[in-house]
């Protein structure tokens, strides 16, 4: 089965608009203008970075109801789920740490202060316009956490409306609402969802409700203000603990984002100032536990003020440069006592970035000063290149630095916290090549990364201590191709990430993964099929806690839709056709075949 998923997927491909019928000359990937990257909206083809953009048509048409399994497919990148969904996500970006990857929602920092990442388990796709995911170090445009990469989530603004039921096995049921609306100046609009549904273990449930909302005004003079806020409510099922059945294990999540952006324009100039506030709520539960850990409480509050102005150069490029300042604060208390109390850490930042056009080059750089009261200061540079090769080709090569901050659980918690730990950093090269034509484009990039001071748990000190060295390298290579009836994407990673410390392979990172993603477009209906393999990769094993091995898979998941009359779409899914059993992480077993059908409406 590898070898003919292997083969099969080196036809490549890019996703179609839904019910698209006419294909441009160039692949649309190729034009688009990508926000993640740099502190400025910049062409992807431009920027000497590794830039993935991930549209709301693909999005649609893939079905997918989580952000992280439309990362799955992405090139570089390794999606870790415990089990089945609503259990603890990892991303993994270049072979990097699980909490070396930044992740934005519409410029707002998700990563918790608590111990730093993220869980990529609760972020819906609902109202997700484009997904950008750029990968190697941006420290030096967005600061801390960004080592691995940094993934961005952008939504949009919409008219009318949209109805959204679907159902499926072992009592899933999703239902969505979005309605928006505008007038002259000013437009608004509110989504939301409801989710339920058991795994594939005992007391292995996910329930979820989020609504999201979204204002802007423009006040006249080139200037407009805007509110964004989102909620989500998560409860969440824990199966399994050190392999052992946990009938009553469960937690509570609950998050809150709440930005006020604010632009302004005048001539060649553009200012933002972006006010933002996030606050975690994790309540833990299990009243069965052996050892007395019945309760646990976490709430944490990240405050952020970032400001920026850019110049622009016409078309020789555009200069840009702002300050941030951020606060972050946990408190944290189970039924032993209280752990956190108003821990607290502070950042102040400086940044600027140029990008030149000299011809058929393009030159990128940037640099960020980070003053944090708890480890003192960091200076991160990024320095890249690229170059129009022909009519065709282009290179592109890139050095950057990043760095991670060590979380407030890391610097304070009881026993284990170290406050004299220093940020983990890296350094991190790339250099790529790519040729894009009018049905068929190719690319190749190499990486390597070197961690220092990672942060690793000292038995001897019973502490955090800054020990740990890594070094992550490897080739990524992707193809696609589009004609009106077919249109086809394959990417491949080849990894190669070992601890330093004892020359092993770092855990849940695999030397080798493979996706193809198939789409046929029709006027009245669509089919498509995506298509993941992964290879063996080192692991732990869950109840003896031992170095181990878990298996390599494939998997595929079909969607299509039909095309009604009117404003009805029925639409059908597959997820996991061929009925594999595998586990992303080693003792915790993912979905079986799930069939889900579903029915949208939308209006005007």
């Amino acid at each position: 089965m590898r070898k003919m998923f292997l083969v099969a997927a080196l036809i490549g491909g890019s996703i179609p608009v839904l019910g698209q019928e006419e294909v441009d000359t160039v692949p649309t990937y190729a034009d688009s203008v990508v926000v993640t990257a740099s502190l400025e909206e910049e062409s992807k083809a431009k920027l000497p970075a590794s830039v993935d953009v991930i549209e709301s048509d693909e999005i649609e048409e893939r079905q997918a109801t989580e952000v992280a399994d439309l990362l799955a497919t992405v090139p570089g990148l390794t999606l870790t789920r415990s089990g089945g969904p609503g259990q603890v996500t990892s991303l993994f970006s270049r072979g990097t740490e699980s909490d070396h990857t930044l992740v934005l929602w519409n410029g707002v920092e998700l990563n918790n202060p608590f111990f730093g990442g993220f869980d990529w388990a609760f972020l819906p796709t609902q109202g997700v316009k484009r997904v950008e995911i750029a990968r190697g170090p941006f420290s030096a445009i967005h600061g801390s956490d960004a080592i691995g990469g940094v993934v961005q989530v952008l939504t949009d603004s919409m008219e009318g409306g949209s109805l959204r039921l679907e159902s499926g096995d072992r009592g899933y049921f999703r239902g969505t609402l979005a309605v928006g609306t505008s007038t002259p100046g000013f437009e608004v609009e509110v989504l939301g969802h409801v989710r339920t549904g058991d795994g594939v273990l005992d007391n292995d449930f996910y329930d979820s409700e989020e609504a999201v909302a979204r204002a802007e005004w423009d006040i006249g003079g080139g200037m407009s203000l805007g509110v964004t806020a989102r909620v989500n409510q998560s409860d969440v099922g824990i199966p399994l603990s050190g392999g052992q059945p946990s009938p009553s294990r469960r937690i509570s999540w609950k998050e809150q984002e709440l930005a006020l952006p604010f632009h302004i324009e005048r001539g060649e100039w553009r200012v933002d100032v972006h006010v933002s506030q996030v606050i975690y709520q994790t309540d833990f539960r299990d009243p069965a536990d052996a050892f007395g850990f019945t309760r646990s409480d976490t709430e944490s509050e990240a405050l952020r003020l970032r400001t920026s102005a850019t110049r622009s150069l016409t078309d020789k490029g555009w200069f840009a440069f702002g300050a941030e300042v951020e606060r972050l604060e946990v408190d944290d208390r189970s039924v032993f006592g209280v752990n956190l109390s108003g821990a607290r850490q502070q950042t102040r930042a400086a940044f600027g970035e140029i990008f030149r056009t000299l011809g058929r080059v393009h030159v990128d750089l940037g640099l960020r000063y980070d003053d944090n009261d708890a480890f003192g200061s960091k200076t991160s540079p990024r320095l890249g290149l690229s170059a129009d090769i022909g009519r065709r080709g282009r290179v592109k090569v890139s050095f950057g630095e990043g760095f991670r901050a060590p979380s407030l659980g890391e610097l304070f918690f009881p026993a284990s916290g170290n406050s004299e730990l220093l940020p983990e950093e890296s350094e991190s090269f790339e250099l790529g090549v790519e040729w894009v034509g009018q049905k068929w484009t190719l690319g190749v990039t190499g990486f390597q990364n070197r961690l220092t001071n990672l942060i690793d748990f000292d038995f001897v000190s019973f502490s955090n201590i800054n020990l740990g060295r890594a070094k992550t390298e490897g080739l990524e290579a992707w193809t696609s191709f589009q004609v009106p009836a077919l249109r086809l994407r394959w990417n491949m990673t080849l990894l190669d990430a070992v601890d330093e410390l004892n020359g092993l392979p770092l855990l849940r990172r695999p030397r080798e993964s493979s996706s193809l993603l198939v789409s046929l477009p029709g006027k009245r209906m669509g089919l498509h099929l995506t298509g993941r393999y992964v290879a063996r990769r080192p692991d732990v094993d869950p109840v003896t806690f031992a170095r181990s091995e878990n298996p390599g898979y494939v998997r595929f998941d079909l969607a299509a839709h039909w095309k009604r009359s009117g404003r009805l779409t029925p639409y059908a899914r597959i997820e996991n056709l061929a009925d594999r059993e595998y586990a992303e992480a080693l003792g915790f077993p993912a979905p079986g075949r799930t069939v889900v059908v579903g029915l949208l409406t939308d209006w005007p």
